[in-house]
């Protein structure tokens, strides 16, 4: 599934005296139109590999799992999705790890 990254948002780590905070900034206007049917909006924070022009150094994209749709798929493996059982089907990204 291809990221949505939330337009209106931005991030930054700072270091304190009691370890790391992030400064986070919302434009309220623009979030309104990721909002689910309940009215939130559900996002991920990921770190950026670099700060970005305003020193950003975490994005947000919009976490669309919804827990029904998850119940509703059959169990596939990569083995079932590849006749082979190669690793083919385990092609992931640094991006997808969520540590």
């Amino acid at each position: 599934m291809a990221k949505t990254y939330i337009d209106g948002t931005s991030c930054k780590a700072i270091t304190g005296q009691f370890g790391e905070f992030f400064n986070i900034s919302v434009n309220v206007e623009k979030l309104q139109q990721y909002a689910n049917e309940k009215g939130y909006v559900n996002m991920t924070m990921s770190k950026r590999k670099e700060p970005g022009q305003y020193g950003d150094t975490h994005y947000f994209t919009l976490n669309e799992w919804n827990p029904e749709e998850a119940n509703n798929k059959p169990a596939s493996t990569p083995a079932s999705n590849n006749a082979q059982g190669n690793n083919e089907a385990w092609d992931i990204s640094v991006e997808d790890i969520p540590f």
